[in-house]
């Protein structure tokens, strides 16, 4: 697996976990413990925040949005089942981004969000993908806690687990440094030039749930085993999270392949990739990432990958298998 792996020709961090023992555990590029952006993996992690305070009793799955977010367009039809599984039928007005070209605070953006949201009523209940559904979730764990997400994901995720190369991409340098942040670059011109960190910060607070994160493999495994085996959420409250439906499977921030029994979630931007793949109980991975990419690089890979992951499991997939 390690020489199919390096055809890829990925610069970064290897980690793969088999029946919960560690079968590799590399780096191409860098070190076993640098952290990269995880982008659209963050979503995941967000997802089972959501599904915490659904089961503290804080929150329900049909909760409608106007309950919260009253001036959000569509809010009386959508409820917090739609914005996990990104059926919400909401988007941005055509051209326009998340948040703001210079960050103010959470609460700017969000303004700054609702008024550049679009709803269409055709569009509820169908899936389309849109990290709008995410911020909004964000803003509604901060209305019912009372507090930010930055520190409902450290209370969750980095202080019980004791996660020492993970941090937001707007940390202190000194934190990010310790967490073993590699800069992220993109190909252009022959060479990998970095990418202006004055960029990738504004992306980050923009993406906010979403794509603000930075972690290392062995962090991101320590996470997904929280979320998916151990105690952060119950059974009932996983099943409920990732009950998907056909024909994109998405549900809680992952495909989800109910045949297989496996989850996949892929990140892409400012300079890194990640990519994981998690059987239902945590205890067969492969999480790959990168700081270096390449246009047409990530859409080329993501099959790929998903091959290695079959390969692993032994089994042959059907064509029906759909993994983002």
């Amino acid at each position: 697996m390690r020489q199919q792996i390096a055809v890829l020709g990925i610069k970064g961090s290897v980690l793969v976990l088999r029946n919960g023992k560690t079968l590799l555990n590399y780096a191409t590029e860098n070190t076993t413990d640098t952290s990269y952006l995880i982008n659209s993996v963050q979503k995941s992690m967000t997802a089972a925040m959501v599904m915490h305070e659904v089961q503290a009793g804080k929150l329900s799955l049909h909760d409608r949005l106007d309950k919260f977010l009253p001036d959000v367009p569509g809010a009386k039809k959508v409820t917090i089942k739609h914005l996990l599984t990104m059926t919400a039928g909401l988007e941005l007005e055509p051209g326009a981004k998340l948040g703001s070209e210079y960050f103010i605070s959470d609460e700017d953006n969000l303004q700054r969000d609702i008024a550049k949201t679009i709803f269409k009523p055709q569009m509820l209940g169908q899936w389309y993908y849109s990290s709008l559904n995410y911020v909004y979730l964000c803003a509604v764990m901060s209305k019912v806690t009372h507090k930010s997400y930055e520190q409902l994901f450290n209370q969750l995720y980095i202080k019980p687990l004791r996660l020492k190369q993970t941090a937001f991409l707007w940390a202190n340098p000194e934190q990010l440094q310790a967490s073993g942040l590699a800069m992220g670059m993109q190909y252009h011109r022959g060479q990998y030039v970095p990418i202006r960190r004055k960029q990738a910060l504004r992306d980050a607070h923009n993406e906010l749930g979403a794509g603000s994160i930075v972690m290392s493999n062995h962090d991101i495994v320590k996470t997904l085993h929280y979320i998916l085996a151990g105690k952060l959420l119950s059974a009932k409250s996983r099943k409920q999270l990732y009950h998907s439906q056909p024909p994109y499977y998405y549900g809680g921030g992952f495909y989800n392949d109910d045949q297989l029994k496996l989850k996949t979630a892929n990140g892409a931007g400012a300079g890194y990739y990640t990519f994981m793949r998690s059987t239902n109980d945590a205890k067969t991975m492969i999480i790959i990432q990168s700081n270096r990419t390449r246009h047409g690089q990530f859409d080329r890979l993501k099959p790929e990958i998903d091959a290695l992951m079959w390969q692993l499991l032994d089994v042959k997939p059907s064509n029906e298998n759909i993994t983002g």
